[in-house]
């Protein structure tokens, strides 16, 4: 009788045991964000415009919303600490933005860690009483992408003085949050990725052997017409670049008046505006700056090609273009920026593949089991994206000329060339 009591507690003391050390690994954080390295403690607030013009793509019989988490500059000392309020999770809207793209990983628990891990932004916090106008780099995630995967370029950014507006829009991002709270993403009711966004997808079949072939071309000649016959077969993404282009311009000339958000927006200075992205996001920017004035720079990572009709259009701002050392895509745009732009200047990353420009890179295992990192440790990586982003708009915006993009202060691993001056 003894034997099985003993016996019996043990069980329960194993089963305590394995409950407990579930708990623990759910709460340890993933990673941590690398801290920002410029001088501005930082806060973060967000907001959800309404287009009532358009219908919802994905969602019959509902408007269009448009998601907003902006960075700055905020007033007190570094550090959270150094001011009233929560710090920011990582995962702004929750977990479902990084489940629901576990979902289509299959990587069953292995991002748990994500809900611990913390920004070094503090919620709501009053902006920074000086300057008295922050400049502003919208900033838009790639298609299916994760918006909180950008953070630690757009928290640095905020503490070199930026207001940083993360742009997301609904249905095409792995989690959004509507106007009525709704948490929205790729997957449908069943699961599955939405219809709209496989038709999206299901056109770049051909994609690597094009970009290959353009590559590869003997002469300009010769790439832009492979390139012009590529993007005649892309009717759903020339659809979702003219969707984004439009939020952008919706979230800009609607910018909230009201509580913490309003305090906020009225800092931002938007004669000083500069458009940012990873991969569609970084197309969606570029084609934003083809149409509207107030951009007065862009910047794209690793999305290509452009598409849209750019390539028939002229770009009045300067544009920097980074390629990730992806096998037969580095240089495939070219053809299209170099007629496009007033000013155009190219990045080449070695040991790089595309997600490496976001956090992601960061996560670990399985995606690095599955070879969706290139050779690049993370840390450097983020440095060289923090680095290239900043000093570029620094320059075309700021007006503080660059001694990286001069050549001047070269970084290892990273070539600089200003295609068209």
């Amino acid at each position: 009788m003894a034997h099985g009591k003993l016996l019996l507690m043990t069980r329960i003391v194993l089963l305590l045991l394995s409950l407990f050390s579930e708990v623990v690994a759910a709460q340890t954080p993933q990673f941590e964000l690398p801290a920002p390295t410029g001088k501005s403690p930082i806060g973060t607030t967000r907001w959800v415009v309404t287009d009532a013009s358009r219908d919802e793509t994905f969602a019959p019989g509902r408007k269009r919303d448009i998601e907003i988490i902006a960075w700055y500059p905020r007033a007190g000392a570094t550090g959270a600490s150094g001011a009233t309020g929560a710090t920011a999770p990582y995962m702004r809207n929750g977990m479902e933005e990084a489940l629901a793209f576990g979902r289509l990983a299959k990587v069953g628990d292995a991002w748990n860690g994500l809900a611990a891990v913390k920004t070094h932004a503090v919620i709501d916090a009053a902006p920074a009483a000086t300057p008295a106008r922050f400049p502003v780099i919208l900033f838009q995630h790639g298609y299916t992408g994760l918006p909180s995967a950008y953070s630690a370029l757009i928290e640095d950014l905020a503490s070199h003085g930026w207001a940083v507006l993360n742009l997301i829009h609904p249905y095409e991002a792995s989690g959004a949050k509507l106007a009525d709270g709704t948490i929205v993403t790729i997957l449908d009711d069943k699961g599955t990725m939405r219809s709209g966004i496989t038709d999206v997808i299901n056109e770049w079949g051909a994609e690597d052997s094009t970009m290959k072939q353009i590559t590869e071309a003997a002469s300009d000649a010769d790439k832009e017409r492979l390139m012009r016959g590529y993007l005649g077969t892309l009717k759903h993404s020339v659809q979702v670049v003219r969707r984004w282009t439009l939020d952008a311009k919706y979230a800009l000339d609607h910018l909230p008046k009201d509580g913490a958000p309003g305090r906020i927006a009225a800092k931002f200075d938007l004669t000083r505006l500069g458009m940012a992205g990873h991969s569609m996001g970084g197309v969606a920017g570029a084609q934003f700056c083809v149409e509207d004035r107030r951009c007065k720079a862009a910047l794209n990572l690793d999305g290509i090609p452009q598409y849209g009709p750019m390539i028939d259009t002229k770009m009045p701002a300067p544009f920097l273009m980074v390629y990730s050392a992806r096998p037969g895509r580095t240089g495939a745009s070219d053809v299209i920026y170099k007629r496009a732009a007033s000013k155009y200047y190219r990045v080449d990353v070695n040991d790089t593949l595309h997600i490496d420009f976001s956090d992601m890179n960061f996560w670990g295992a399985p995606l690095r089991q599955r070879g969706a990192y290139g050779k690049i440790d993370p840390a450097r990586a983020a440095t060289i994206t923090r680095t290239v982003v900043r000093e570029f708009f620094g320059q075309e915006i700021l007006k503080q000329p660059s001694a990286f993009l001069s050549g001047t202060q070269p970084m290892a691993d990273v070539t600089v060339v200003q295609v068209k001056k």
